[in-house]
This record gives C-alpha cells, sequence and structure tokens, in this order.
C-alpha cells in the first residue's frame, strides 16, 4: 500500500511538470507495482539528453509523437520542449512541419524523424545531416527520442487512453 501511495505522489509530479494527466500511468500503478516500474524504465530509454541541443531533442520527439497522432502526449511534448527553452515560434514550425524555417540540421532531424516514425521509411540524406552534425553517439540519442516518443502513445492507445491531435488546438497552446 505504501508504495503505491509512493508511486501516486510521484506519478503527480510527473504530471505537474509535463502539464498533462497520466490516467493510464496511474491505472498500472493500481494495477500491479512491478508493471510500473517495467513501464518506467521507457523513461530512461528516452531521457535524459546528453549529446544533443535541445532544439533538435526537442524536434525528434515532436515529430515522434505527432506520427503516433497522440494529442496528450504532443501536448506534454510541446510543455517539455518549452520548459527547455524552445522559442514558441520554433514549436509551431515543428508542429505545422515548416522546417525552412528551421536550422539545417535541425529540419534534417525532423525529416528523420517524419521518415522512421511517420513514414516508416529510411532517409539517409537526412540521417548523414544528422551524424555530421550531432556525430554517431547523437544520431543514436535522437534515434531514441523519436522512436520513444511513438512507443508511449502506442501503450496508451492499447490501454484505451489516447486521444487523437487536434493540430490546430495544439499549434494555439504553443
Amino acid at each position: 500500500m505504501v508504495l503505491k501511495e509512493v508511486a501516486t505522489y510521484l506519478i503527480r509530479r510527473a504530471e505537474r511538470r509535463i502539464g498533462v494527466t497520466l490516467d493510464y500511468v496511474h491505472r498500472i500503478a493500481r494495477t500491479d507495482i512491478k508493471l510500473l516500474t517495467r513501464y518506467n524504465r521507457l523513461f530512461g530509454f528516452l531521457d535524459p539528453r546528453n549529446h544533443t541541443p535541445p532544439l533538435a531533442y526537442h524536434a525528434a520527439r515532436l515529430r515522434g509523437a505527432l506520427a503516433a497522432d497522440c494529442g496528450t502526449c504532443v501536448e506534454a511534448e510541446i510543455n517539455l520542449a518549452r520548459k527547455a527553452g524552445i522559442d514558441m515560434q520554433q514549436i509551431d514550425h515543428l508542429l505545422a512541419a515548416d522546417y525552412a524555417q528551421l536550422p539545417a540540421e535541425v529540419a534534417a532531424v525532423a525529416t528523420l524523424a517524419d521518415a522512421v516514425t511517420l513514414h516508416r521509411m529510411d532517409d539517409p540524406d537526412a540521417r548523414a545531416v544528422v551524424q555530421d552534425a550531432y556525430g554517431d553517439a547523437g544520431l543514436i540519442e535522437l534515434s531514441f527520442a523519436m522512436n520513444g516518443a511513438t512507443l508511449l502513445p502506442g501503450i496508451k492507445r492499447a490501454m484505451g487512453h489516447a486521444t487523437a491531435c487536434d493540430l490546430t488546438l495544439l499549434r494555439k497552446k504553443a
């Protein structure tokens, strides 16, 4: 019982940090603490950011979440990008897939994220730009970020907690 109370406290703290409710995580905690522990390991997969600048990292996460079409996940990614100091206009460019307004290496990150997570394809040209800009460690970190951002919405969707994106509304919030 104490573990579930601690879990609830930590989930509520995470909700405040990312600015969205995590009903599905509360459900996991109520069901089985060991399953919650497994779920929490996914966040270790997504974080921390050590090898790339914030804009590139959040570009990968935003585009991955958009590909998974989960409105609350995209909202959380917007909130995290804002907390990381990403300019709201840059967030809007990422949401609108208006990459011409972004630095070339960040546009390449977004292009690669779209190819991999949305279209399930490769984009060797975008990957080469990303790798040149951020090295192998940066490419790997961004690969984790973009694909990890699609994983959580899949879990939510399977549990019946995903919400479709209303991109117009999300862009207004950004």
